[in-house]
């Protein structure tokens, strides 16, 4: 508490020495500082010096870099809505302006966002204009630094569609454009060599991945412990995992958890989360693997329902904004921002990222820790018989108790009533046991409910909203009539045209293309 208060005054004392001279280098340093430290430990205090940052700019530019700052910690806690609403709000300021590094920037950082989200047609427009004003950057160092970070965000929307031998040709372009640069870039550079050591992790080649860790921790000294920190150690972590080599695991792990235990960053809370799963599954200990996988159902949770707040917002404010904003300029297409935030690649359950995936034998390995736990369970359970009232499983009471049984059933019906309301079927990976977690309840009761009262599987129960979504679009927006049947099929959420196509007959009796050709003759 202390240490916060004394930040505190620090932070306004120099606040108050930019605001009398508006210091351009001392500006930059608060910035740096509160968004790779401060962030870390004391997000209240990193979101006040922004909003302060901002109130004290006396230009454009400097408003653009501060509302920047927001967005950017917004980003971290995985507050998408509040991320865009304050890039929108930057790149209104800054599209008046001739800075164009950071109107390079800033389209980057919007890029990103709508790249995570999966929203990849104004990902890719974003990315696109952040190209083409940086080949307009007379100042070579500045636009060598531009074209590094558009780099990078080539390098992620390659790693999301797992094309990884492709991200690390565009790692390697950015490296070099960052190398070119007088201004050593270090958290680009640290952050370009994280990206090497896990592509090269999932790709099997675990010694180049270990050199490039290496090559990124040795960086780190240079900048205060952060998120890209963090994941480093992460990687270190899974590697010396597949050697067995569990006493390093534990080191890199313990490094990682610190920093992560810390941060409000719920992306990297996930992904030090799965590793952890994984040591302590290895070393089969039960009671920290329970305390994880409680720890991982809320923050998916909180992930999730921020992902839903995204999703209503972008369609009903800030996709509207964007609408006019392009309206008026006449030189882009019209988007309406849909879809569904994944803010990560989940597969079942959680915990089998693609930074997972090369894991020897995972199934193998899941099934044994859920054996050991399964067992454990059994154990623990004592005779129903002899269970009081405030002891019992609710789902198992609401199976003998009428009113139990009404009250479990309500519940179940309004969270579904809430996840098709806010249109989390998109989410390409939704699976029936993120459902039912999403409904606080199992699997197996879930099942039971959807058959009664949907009047049909899960599967179909999820294809028929995803297929319902589509066609609502396609009736009231033109934007989606002139989308190729494979980009309606992403953005509904199903993993291949094919069977995009094949629900959309059983819904409609037609194809999709049939379906689109009669709204136009109507």
């Amino acid at each position: 508490m202390i240490k916060k208060i004394y930040l505190y005054i620090f932070c306004s004392f120099i606040l108050i020495m930019i605001s009398r001279g508006q210091d351009i280098e001392t500006y930059n340093a608060l910035y740096t500082k509160t968004y790779l430290e401060t962030s870390q430990t004391d997000f209240p205090t990193a979101l006040h010096i922004a909003d302060s940052l901002y109130t004290i700019s006396k230009t454009p530019l400097l408003e653009a870099q501060s509302l920047m700052l927001t967005a950017s910690l917004y980003q971290q806690v995985g507050e998408t809505t509040k991320a865009i609403e304050y890039g929108l709000k930057a790149e209104n300021i800054i599209k008046s302006t001739n800075h164009l590094d950071w109107k390079t920037r800033i389209y980057a950082f919007l890029a990103t966002q709508y790249r995570i989200a999966q929203l990849l047609t104004p990902a890719r427009e974003y990315i696109e204009k952040a190209m083409n004003i940086a080949e307009k950057i007379s100042d070579p160092q500045l636009a060598n630094a531009a074209k590094g970070l558009i780099m990078q965000e080539k390098a992620y929307y390659k790693m999301e569609q797992k094309q990884y031998k492709e991200a690390i040709t565009y790692i390697q372009r950015s490296k070099k454009y960052l190398e070119d640069t007088k201004q050593i870039q270090f958290f680009a550079i640290m952050e370009n060599e994280q990206l090497l050591g896990l592509v090269n992790y999932l790709l099997g080649d675990e010694e180049n991945a270990l050199k490039h860790y290496e090559i990124a921790l040795n960086l780190t000294t240079n900048i205060p412990k952060n998120h890209i920190t963090a994941l480093i150690h992460n990687g270190f972590a899974n590697i010396y995992l597949n050697r067995n080599d569990l006493s390093k695991a534990a080191k890199h792990l313990n490094m990682a958890q610190g920093i992560a235990d810390l941060s409000h960053y719920l992306h990297l809370k996930k992904e030090v989360n799965e590793t952890a799963y994984r040591y302590y599954s290895s070393i089969n200990d039960i009671s920290k693997i329970r305390a994880i996988k409680k720890a991982q159902d809320s923050i998916i949770t909180t992930i999730y329902r921020q992902s839903a707040d995204f999703l209503n917002s972008s369609y009903t404010t800030l996709g509207r904004e964007k609408d006019d904003m392009f309206q008026k300029s006449k030189d882009k297409l019209i988007f309406i921002f849909i879809g569904i935030l994944i803010v990560l690649p989940m597969t079942r359950y959680f915990f089998l990222s693609p930074s997972n995936q090369k894991l020897s034998s995972p199934h193998i390995q899941q099934a044994k820790t859920d054996d050991v736990i399964n067992k454990d369970n059994t154990q623990a359970i004592p005779n129903e018989r002899n269970l009081s009232s405030s002891d019992k499983d609710p789902e198992s009471e609401s199976c003998s108790s009428p009113l139990m049984l009404e009250q479990t059933l309500n519940k179940i019906l309004n969270r579904l009533e809430e996840f098709e309301n806010k249109q989390l079927y998109i989410k390409r990976d939704v699976s029936l046991s993120y459902l039912a977690t999403y409904c606080d309840t199992n699997a197996k009761y879930l099942s039971v409910v959807i058959n009664s009262h949907k009047k049909k599987d899960f599967f179909n129960y999820i294809n028929e909203l995803r297929i319902n979504y589509i066609i609502e679009k396609l009736r009231n927006n033109s934007y989606y009539r002139r989308l190729k049947v494979a980009a309606l099929a992403r953005e509904a959420g199903f993993s291949s045209q094919s069977k995009f196509a094949l629900n959309f007959k059983k819904v409609t009796t037609v194809s999709p293309s049939e379906f689109i050709k009669s709204l136009a003759n109507e």
